[in-house]
């Protein structure tokens, strides 16, 4: 079982617009909403992909029944902890005729002090039972940057998936986790420089490597998406995908990343798994996840290589 952690859920709303006006009237062509939150995500993704797994939340009781509805329809299980407050909504505006998607996402509720200490019994309860614990996406306001940190080191030598931003990125790596996955934007904060190139990705991945960490992902949108390990630097360029959306798509890549290390040892394999998994997400509208029949097409056109 994979328990994917989500402090800071939400549901996302994504409307269809002709083209978007900015200060004018813009009229909806079509809308949809989807339960999300990164953690949430990656455990829709596994499911998708026939991987049993459990989503840990911290759940805001307004607005909790249609998030939890939403989850029950994909038959997701779901262990939430109830804070006071409102779930808050991230709102996606899909322009159809150029394909630009504008982000406009709440910050969702503090964590009350019982819900935090129960989401700590929680990752205890969990910390022998899973096989990894994937650890993603935005803290929730007042959180501490050292959230992640402190609740990779709760789970001591366990198999732990970090996918974070900002200091909570910071924070987290120095806990030496088996799996990150930033993009290039992620890598340049934690370098304190630009990465213009390839190589520069690389070297900073590798760096990470000899810190510790087994498996560094890095995903890099057009550019497809790079993993570094011990063993060697792996790359696979982007393929050919007509987006719908690529909104999620990074939540789908971990799920295949997971997918990937359960089934092989072999970092390209992982790498092939993770790159075909957010290609999939491409496919679909939305926050949609993936299709797993589309996920497999992929899987055997993904091209990996050393470097």
């Amino acid at each position: 079982m994979i328990a994917t952690y989500c402090l800071n859920p939400c549901l996302d709303k994504t409307v269809e617009v002709r083209t978007l006006k900015k200060g004018g009237l813009n009229r909806i062509a079509s809308s949809r909403t989807d339960p999300g939150g990164k953690g949430i995500n990656v455990a829709r993704a596994l499911k998708t992909l026939d991987v049993e797994t459990r989503a840990v939340c911290a759940l805001p009781e307004k607005g909790s029944e249609e998030f939890l509805s939403l989850l029950s329809a994909e038959k997701l299980s779901v262990d939430s902890v109830t804070t006071p407050g409102v779930i808050r909504t991230n709102l996606k505006v899909h322009a159809l005729e150029d394909g630009e998607i504008t982000e406009l996402n709440e910050s969702g509720v503090p964590l009350s002090s019982h819900a935090t200490e129960v989401i700590w019994e929680k990752v205890r309860m969990y910390r022998t039972q899973a096989e990894m614990h994937v650890l993603s996406g935005s803290l929730p306001p007042k959180a501490s940057p050292a959230t992640y940190y402190n609740l990779i080191s709760e789970l001591a030598s366990a198999p732990v998936f970090l996918d974070a931003s900002g200091e909570a990125l910071l924070e987290g790596i120095k806990t030496k986790p088996m799996f990150v996955k930033p993009n290039r934007l992620e890598m340049e904060y934690v370098a304190g420089r630009e990465l213009s190139h390839l190589e520069d990705i690389r070297s900073a991945a590798e760096k990470w490597v000899t810190l510790g960490i087994r498996y560094v992902c890095v995903s890099l949108g057009s550019e497809g998406a790079m993993l570094a390990t011990d063993a060697g630097c792996w790359y696979a360029p982007a393929m050919e995908v007509e987006a719908n959306s690529t909104v999620g798509a990074g939540d789908a890549m971990v799920a295949g990343l997971i997918l990937g290390w359960k089934k092989s040892e072999k970092a390209e394999d992982i790498l092939r798994y993770g790159v075909a998994a957010a290609s999939a997400s491409c496919l679909t509208t939305g926050t949609q996840m993936l299709r797993k029949a589309d996920f497999e097409a992929f899987l055997q056109r993904c091209e990996v290589r050393c470097l």
